[in-house]
């Protein structure tokens, strides 16, 4: 079995996404504490402790910014069992600021367990931008986090979808998609049968207050999603919530005997 686990971290904020915690702990968005953030990633390590995915995939994890008081929050998360650690600048690879700019450190990142390539894409439109593309054990990866703006989302679900198509490797495609339309956003990415909508039944993953959408995405191949299980996990330390992704029947490759860790340069 391959286990795939997805969260959006809302940058360890420690904000739930009820109305008061947006009103109790709305300065956390200016400033988190290092306490508040430890707190809250001690809280992810035991889930996926208890869960010992092969793949764990974050959206906005914090590399050291302004607002965290420049703390890498990634390394919090990294275990012994980590073969693969990655964090890379969500905006683009030729992005630089200063140290004193409010998108300095802002990340996406995965931990792996089992061997794997992967390539940091960039989608030609938005301010977010990063795309991991990831193959492990015959199973291929995309983890996205899209732009709030609905214009631009169009652009960047055409384009992604244009990448499903490079390649006849089963795929799951999973991450923040902001679909505040519904799920009719996905229709380029379905449309040709490729992917099917692994969580439309799976509930609500987004809460602000009453509201409740479906704005993180799981797409899975059909010859995938025959055999998956996917399970909508709450996570009280973020206003996301996580997505399991358990691909059964798909065989383990050996472990690298010695980590590889890849990161961006600190700039970025």
């Amino acid at each position: 079995m391959l286990r795939i686990v997805y969260a959006n971290l809302g940058y360890s904020r420690e904000i739930d996404g009820s109305i008061g915690h947006h009103v109790r702990r709305g300065h956390r968005h200016v400033f988190t504490s290092k306490r508040v953030q430890l707190r809250s990633l001690a809280a992810v390590r035991e889930r996926l402790r208890a869960l010992r995915p092969d793949l764990s995939c974050f959206v906005e994890i914090d590399r050291g910014s302004l607002t965290n008081g420049f703390f890498d929050q990634l390394p919090a998360l990294q275990e012994d069992h980590h073969t693969t650690v990655r964090i890379d600048n969500k905006y683009g690879a030729d992005k630089r600021f200063g140290r004193l700019s409010v998108s300095v450190g802002k990340s996406n990142a995965f931990l792996a367990t089992r061997p794997l390539d992967c390539t940091a894409r960039y989608l030609s439109a938005g301010k977010k931008r990063l795309v991991y593309d990831i193959e492990m054990s015959g199973v291929r990866v995309l983890v996205a986090h899209l732009s709030l703006r609905y214009r631009i989302r169009c652009i960047q679900i055409a384009e992604l979808a244009t990448w499903v198509g490079e390649r006849e490797t089963p795929t799951v495609v999973v991450g923040d998609f902001n679909l505040f339309r519904g799920a009719r956003e996905l229709e380029p990415l379905l449309r040709d049968g490729r992917l099917v909508h692994a969580n439309a039944q799976a509930g609500p993953t987004f809460r602000l207050g009453p509201y409740r959408a479906t704005l993180d995405t799981c797409l899975l191949s059909p010859i995938l999603r025959e055999r998956a299980e996917v399970e909508i996990i709450d996570q009280p330390f973020s206003d996301h919530q996580m997505i399991k992704v358990d691909l059964l029947g798909i065989e383990a490759a050996d472990r690298l005997d010695e980590p590889v860790l890849v990161a961006t340069s600190a700039a970025a």
